[in-house]
């Protein structure tokens, strides 16, 4: 699904709900400004399942990160590299559904 929306300014951050849609996000999303682009990177995900919720982070270099407050506690593990995982792949962790993802200029 494509949707064109209308910015005065290109925002630093932007965070976009998928309110349980069969929607893949992507690694960037991009604004066209007087001609040129400006992407915004993916930075985090939440998902939600079973009533529960968990998140992946992405840091600037590339790594995945993984926080489970159950089973993780206050630490976020190592989950590779975003460059390996396809959108597809980000739609889903384990049982539980993409909710939320934000992206961010570098």
């Amino acid at each position: 699904m494509i949707e064109h929306v209308s910015y005065a300014e290109v925002p630093k951050i932007i965070i976009l709900e998928y309110p349980y849609c069969n929607t893949e996000t992507s690694h960037k999303v991009k604004f066209v400004v007087n001609g040129e682009e400006v992407l915004l990177s993916l930075r985090g995900i939440i998902y939600h399942g079973d009533n529960h919720f968990t998140s992946r982070v992405f840091s600037y270099e590339g790594k995945v990160w993984f926080h489970n407050g159950i089973t993780t506690k206050n630490k976020c593990i190592e989950d590779g590299q975003l460059d390996d995982k396809s959108n597809n792949d980000l739609r889903y962790y384990q049982d539980q559904e993409l909710v939320l993802a934000v992206y961010s200029q570098l």
